[in-house]
């Protein structure tokens, strides 16, 4: 059993993310979402640099260890939310939520591969499957009538899945020693410059701040980003990463439920069937734990333990 503040922050986590959607849904309301997501990057940029200023916590040193902290961040923050502000135009907020549970099982394979101790199994093969049927079914599921906008938007959310599990491997290995404020920061930084352009592009179609999406902008920028993601990076010191993506299983319930009391979203069958499918895959994945260390790790350990 992990120790009880690392329960409270996987919690907390969670807690947090499955708010984030509806969040998001209110402000590319009133605010183009390309403009909307410039300006949380921005705002969170600022505030993490701010804070590791103030902190004196040493920002990412070395090439590759900054290289990787830009990637994290685009992976992350920038190109996710890019997909994710526009998506949740023509795809309801709850049903956005649930293709971010295939990161999980995306991570399994990479951390199969990647990552000591965090191994597949038969359990996690199983549940591979079962994920990509579930997979196969959300992506037909919304029914926006937005025709081939609402087509590309499912495709780039089945990807996003994909480049959530990258950066979770890239953090398990190569940032879990870094200062997570000023590293969260540097990401940060680099999806402001990824997504500058396209609010640029989306500037001129107007926007009507309201209270409501400045609030929607505070919380992502303060709860969703600055809190949130540096208390994940925090978790991969102590967690594997197939045990953190499990995180985006447990918040699509929570993001379908706010979406259907708050915002009047749909619940179709074949949501819930699809997403039922994911969950269970990432329960077979939990319950198979790290699976069989390869032989070479066994080998390894024999030796040390006959001493």
């Amino acid at each position: 059993m992990p120790p009880l503040r690392v329960v409270a922050a996987y919690v907390s986590v969670a807690l947090v993310w499955g708010s984030t959607w509806a969040a998001i849904k209110v402000g590319v309301n009133d605010v183009p979402p390309f403009v909307f997501a410039f300006a949380r990057a921005l705002a969170v940029a600022v505030l993490l640099s701010l804070i590791a200023v103030a902190l004196r916590q040493p920002f990412p040193r070395g090439r590759r260890t900054i290289v990787i902290a830009i990637l994290v961040g685009l992976f992350n923050l920038g190109g996710a939310w890019a997909i994710i502000f526009w998506s949740e135009q023509l795809v309801p907020s709850g049903l956005v939520a649930v293709f971010g549970a295939g990161s999980p099982l995306w991570t399994a394979v990479l951390a199969h591969f990647m990552v000591k101790g965090d191994r597949l199994s038969v359990l996690k093969v199983a549940g591979l499957g079962l994920g990509l049927a579930g997979t196969v079914i959300l992506i037909g599921a919304p029914d926006t009538g937005s025709g081939a906008a609402g087509i590309l938007a499912t495709i780039l959310l089945a990807l996003m899945a994909f480049s959530w599990a990258v950066a979770a491997i890239l953090q398990a290995r190569y940032l879990r020693s870094v200062a997570p404020i000023p590293t969260v920061a540097v990401g940060a930084w680099a999806s402001v410059l990824f997504l500058a352009p396209l609010a640029v592009l989306q500037a001129p179609s107007g926007q009507h701040w309201t209270i409501g999406s400045i609030l929607a902008l505070g919380y992502l920028a303060a709860i969703g980003t600055c809190f949130a993601m540096v208390l994940s990076l925090w978790l991969y010191r102590k967690l594997r990463p197939t045990t953190i993506t499990l995180i985006q299983v447990i918040t699509p319930a929570e993001a379908i439920l706010i979406g259907t009391l708050w915002l009047g979203e749909p619940v179709t069958i074949r949501m819930l069937g699809g997403a039922a499918l994911v969950v269970l895959a990432v329960a077979l994945n939990a319950i198979a734990g790290g699976g069989t260390p390869p032989a070479e790790e066994r080998l390894a350990v024999a030796p040390a333990a006959a001493d």
